[in-house]
């Protein structure tokens, strides 16, 4: 029983120190010129997140949530061939801000409520399930394996 108690005072720092090792994204999907999601950006939104949460150090969140870094894609709403932009947005935090020199509170909190352009893509396939491959090897090729890179590091 007592060595039972120790392992799981072990591991439960180990599981914590693991999810705090993920990286958090949100996903935002739209359809072109309107604020909401037709069948073929659900479609979209559902192959992109399943495609980026087989990754098992990625952790992708509803927009609701507030997230330092959101995946915004707008998909086409003609078709085929289907089309869609997608743009890789990240917010300062304070620590961030701290480190640039930035101390005073005003111009922090301004500047904590920009979205700064990471990444811009535009893509096109006469298969939708083609086009959200297509999106999520661009994303695990280009900013997510940067911020594995920068995460691997001590």
């Amino acid at each position: 029983m007592l060595l039972l108690a120790a392992l799981v005072a072990v591991a439960a720092p180990r599981a914590t120190a693991l999810q705090a090792d993920k990286i958090t994204v949100a996903l935002e999907v739209r359809s072109e010129g309107v604020g909401t999601r037709d069948q073929m950006a659900t479609r979209l939104m559902d192959d992109v997140r399943k495609g980026l949460e087989a990754s098992a150090d990625l952790e992708v969140n509803p927009r609701d949530r507030r997230a330092n870094r959101i995946v915004w894609i707008v998909a086409g709403t003609a078709g085929p061939p289907y089309a869609a932009a997608m743009m890789v947005t990240e917010r300062y935090d304070r620590e961030t801000l701290m480190v640039l020199g930035i101390e005073e509170d005003d111009i922090a909190e301004r500047m904590m409520a920009l979205q700064i352009v990471n990444d811009h893509q535009i893509f096109t396939d006469a298969d939708p399930a083609a086009l959200a491959k297509r999106i999520v090897v661009a994303l695990n090729d280009g900013i997510l394996a940067k911020l594995r890179a920068v995460k691997k590091k001590p």
